[in-house]
């Protein structure tokens, strides 16, 4: 639909953000993430467990819940928290998940559920008995198993097959490599219940932009090659991977700064998703605005049990070129390895539960 001039879509949905508060607040604020989210165009973000404390323990959700709700009245993005598997995500006692989805959460009115996942995000967990027995517990209580897969090819095929054993709904974070693709396509061709996303950095850069740009291209999983990113697109394209994911992952500067090597993983993403992606999957030929959509909006909402919202949508200027400015951001995260990249698909308006949440300066 256009609105004058102006192409209106679905708001996104963001499956995999951290805002870091409690504990971090130098890095980023629920506040603040969630302004970040409204100029990004997301009407819900999925923030990850891995604050100070962790979100292993229904206290600390609340805690996050009240946050996220004091957020929304600002900006109108729904903040939905991640549980984490492990107490403190040590690896070694699992968080109480049957309290966890009865929290009285935003979350809870929203999907049913006080969490709209459960995931050691941050980390693997590798203890095969525990992951085992999060997966049957997810799986009682309809929860999705988010899982950051390293090593990623290695951890897929755990994750597959504990899939297929348990029936729970595992879902694959920031695939980056194509072996992995190609695991997670065999395994949907099989029957097992998996899902996965990308981010737009994998779909738009290779290891040569750390190479360029130091500590502004640093993440983890990294960046890899180019057959690598090729193959991420043709998953896209072909459905393997369901939806595109920030990794939104703010740092304050000192965590940036000095060599590469000692410098933070993680950039932020939630504020220049969708020009990126427009830009590199649309305007270069590989996909559709409606199917872009679908990844960034349709799809991550339907993995989460999130119901569609008519009176949450973007408008979009899709016509108008410019630079990506980081001095411009609402995170208080200014490290992007897109800074000055020429885009098109600048979010004008974000508007949530019919309520205008972001309006462009521009």
């Amino acid at each position: 639909m256009t609105v004058g001039g102006l192409v209106r879509a679905p708001a996104f949905v963001d499956l995999h953000v951290h805002f870091r508060e409690p504990g971090f607040a130098e890095k980023e604020t629920i506040a603040s993430g969630a302004r970040a989210a409204a100029a990004g165009g997301y009407r819900a973000v999925c923030m990850m467990p891995n604050t100070r404390p962790a979100i292993d323990c229904a206290e600390t959700l609340m805690t996050v819940d009240r946050l996220g709700r004091e957020a929304g009245e600002a900006g109108g993005v729904h903040v939905l928290a991640v549980s984490a598997m492990t107490i403190g995500q040590a690896g070694l006692e699992l968080v109480d998940l049957d309290a966890m989805d009865a929290a009285e959460t935003r979350c809870k009115e929203l999907t049913g559920h006080g969490v709209c996942g459960v995931s050691e995000d941050g980390k693997t967990l590798a203890d095969l008995v525990l992951m085992e027995e999060v997966c049957l517990r997810a799986a009682r209580l309809g929860l999705v198993v988010m899982d950051h897969a390293e090593p990623e090819a290695e951890t897929i095929r755990r994750d597959v097959w504990l899939a297929r054993r348990t029936g729970a709904r595992v879902h694959i974070q920031h695939v980056s490599l194509a072996e992995s693709v190609r695991l997670i396509r065999d395994a949907k061709a099989a029957g097992a219940p998996v899902t996965c996303e990308t981010a737009p950095h994998y779909i738009a850069l290779t290891s040569a932009a750390l190479r360029e740009q130091g500590a502004d291209a640093k993440m983890n999983p990294p960046l890899a090659a180019e057959r690598d990113r090729m193959a991420l697109i043709e998953g896209l394209c072909d459905g393997t991977i369901d939806c595109i994911a920030t990794d939104h992952a703010p740092h304050e500067a000192a965590a940036k700064a000095g060599s590469v090597d000692a410098a933070a993983n993680g950039i932020v993403g939630l504020e220049t998703a969708f020009p990126v992606c427009y830009t590199v999957l649309v305007k270069g030929g590989y996909m559709t605005l409606d199917e872009l959509v679908r990844l960034m909006a349709t799809r991550p909402a339907e993995i989460i049990g999130l119901p569609p919202a008519d009176d949450s949508y973007v408008l979009l200027d899709l016509s108008t070129s410019y630079e990506i400015d980081r001095n411009t951001f609402r995170t208080k995260g200014r490290s992007t390895p897109f800074h000055g990249m020429p885009v098109c698909g600048r979010v004008m308006q974000t508007v949530i539960d019919g309520r205008s949440a972001y309006v462009s300066a521009k």
